[in-house]
């Protein structure tokens, strides 16, 4: 689960990097099986494309060690794609190093305003 707030942080840094693709970790805590984001952690993209990313390390072991600190667990993982749908690329799925455990948003800008989608991704596709 996650809340409009933390939704339209997601979405106000897709907005920020335009027209570049954002990155970013959401993370919170899993309980009776739901997990529910409670924080959002913006992480550069170091490839500055407008078709891929590239996490920056220094934001993500920051990044990592917060929620270790806060006792909190990866549950999604977000990017955007600027002049595309939110629906997975075949980079995104080549590029997928969590596999099925942690869900991925994807604010897409194809309409007039931006969509976001969350998607399972596995090695053959996505669901």
């Amino acid at each position: 689960m996650i809340s409009a707030a933390l939704l339209d942080e997601v979405v106000a840094h897709a907005l920020d990097t335009l027209p570049h693709e954002c990155c970013g970790l959401l993370a919170g805590r899993i309980a009776d099986g739901t997990g529910t984001a409670s924080v959002c952690y913006a992480i550069r993209n170091d490839a500055a494309s407008e078709t891929e990313y590239a996490t920056n390390p220094r934001d993500m072991l920051n990044a990592f060690r917060a929620m270790r600190e806060g006792g909190l667990e990866l549950l999604a993982i977000y990017h955007s794609h600027p002049t595309t749908a939110p629906v997975p690329s075949r980079r995104d799925l080549a590029s997928n190093t969590y596999g099925d455990t942690a869900a991925h948003l994807i604010v897409g800008f194809a309409a007039t305003e931006p969509v976001v989608r969350a998607w399972w991704l596995t090695e053959a596709g996505y669901r």
